[in-house]
């Protein structure tokens, strides 16, 4: 993703927008590490030896909750043998009358909560599918745009070499679920529908998490989030200005943060005004600048490819 390219490079024009246009991120992300600080108590930071896919399919999981029609089709897909179909249906999807594969898979009736906390066995299966596609996914992204990279071949792979997840990050991935339906769920609920799982921006120069109504929500598995809180900000307020056509009339922002439970969100226009060097700021000037820091960052990076 171009973006994530980007915001790791301090002299990349994305940042240097940023530098100019919004500087003063003091002003939320103070506050917002204090928040973090308190909830820090809460934070579970388990012992793994695959962190990387756990941030993965933790964000994989809050999408197949929130998500009425089966999201990461592909994927899913890959890992589907006999047993990955129960726990599809463990994740509350079922086929429709004309059942025309996994991607037409719909929510069914309204899980409960008490479901959702108590049916062990079936939370398990749901995490073990999760931290599978999060496992494939991870090599159809290391593969990248390579002729390998086919739903047909990630299929064959992983019929090949299944992996089971390890122990301790399936209890890594309960504790968070579970976190997420005390801490969270209902905040998400409130955001409103519809719900749509990665977001694309700027012909993919972008991808968010969660959009949930007008609201873009970053899903962060961190074990000190308090340090990348800026590039964070930057990150998912990047994503809302990349939609420069404002075709899914973004009006908030916020982020996830799954080892501490913690929601944080604001309106899209406090949080331009917030970072502003007037405290004014025109969110269409803002996207139009942004959409020719896009062009030249595109520029740059296939010069270097070249």
């Amino acid at each position: 993703m171009s973006l994530t390219v980007a915001l790791d490079d301090p002299k990349s024009s994305v940042n240097a927008f940023f530098d100019e246009h919004l500087p003063h991120h003091e002003l939320l992300t103070r506050p917002w590490a204090r928040n973090l600080q308190q909830h820090s108590w809460t934070r579970s930071i388990p012992a793994s030896r695959t962190p990387h896919l756990i941030g993965a399919a933790i964000e994989i999981r809050l999408g197949f909750d929130l998500a009425q029609i089966l999201p990461y089709g592909e994927l899913t897909a890959a890992v589907s043998l006999p047993d990955g179909l129960d726990a599809i249906r463990a994740l509350g999807f079922s086929p429709p009358a004309d059942d025309d594969g996994l991607p037409t898979w719909q929510k069914g009736a309204l899980i409960d909560d008490h479901y959702l906390l108590n049916d062990h066995d079936r939370q398990v299966e749901a995490s073990t599918l999760c931290w599978r596609v999060a496992y494939v996914e991870s090599i159809a992204h290391a593969l990248g745009n390579r002729e390998l990279n086919t739903p047909e071949n990630l299929s064959a792979f992983w019929a090949h070499n299944r992996h089971s997840p390890p122990q301790e990050s399936i209890e890594a991935l309960l504790r968070l679920w579970y976190k997420y339906l005390a801490a969270a769920r209902a905040t998400f609920a409130g955001l409103g529908e519809p719900t749509t799982i990665r977001p694309s921006f700027a012909n993919r120069f972008a991808v968010g998490d969660l959009l949930l109504g007008n609201t873009l929500i970053e899903v962060k598995c961190e074990l000190r989030p308090e340090a990348q809180l800026p590039r964070t900000l930057r990150q998912v307020l990047a994503c809302a200005l990349a939609d420069s056509d404002d075709e899914l009339s973004i009006e908030g922002i916020g982020v996830y943060h799954a080892y501490e439970g913690s929601v944080t969100h604001w309106p899209l226009t406090r949080v331009l005004q917030s970072l502003s060097p007037t405290g004014h700021a025109s969110l269409p000037e803002l996207r139009a600048r942004f959409a020719e820091t896009i062009a030249t960052e595109r520029r740059t990076i296939d010069e270097r490819g070249s």
